[in-house]
């Protein structure tokens, strides 16, 4: 997981630079020899998406046949949709108010130097 994130971390930036590099290119000059040379630099990028597209339309269809087969078992036996446990929060503490014990430390602490 490591090694992923990191390469997440890398990569992502390097993509979205290259991909507004591109169409700074084009907005700035948008001729035909501007056109070749990105065509050119970009083609594995291109490649890329074109590999991923696959992998990302099964995966779409797959959320999609998984919500539907939730939408009808719950038709079919008229199940009520599972809340979501909230997670209860500890009380918040005003900003004015500090920790007795922690107070009462530090006050100890400071009297004796």
């Amino acid at each position: 997981m490591e090694s992923k994130a990191a390469l997440l971390t890398v990569a992502i930036p390097l993509i979205a630079f290259k991909i507004w590099f591109a169409i700074l290119l084009l907005a700035y000059a948008p001729t035909r020899d501007t056109m070749v040379w990105v065509a050119a630099t970009h083609w594995p990028l291109v490649i890329i998406l074109a590999l991923m597209l696959g992998p990302s339309i099964a995966a779409y269809r797959l959320l999609r046949a998984r919500a539907r087969r939730e939408q009808l078992r719950q038709a079919e036996f008229m199940l009520t949709t599972p809340k979501p446990h909230r997670v209860r929060r500890p009380a918040r503490v005003g900003r004015g108010t500090q920790c007795s014990a922690l107070w009462e430390t530090v006050s100890r602490l400071e009297g004796d130097g």
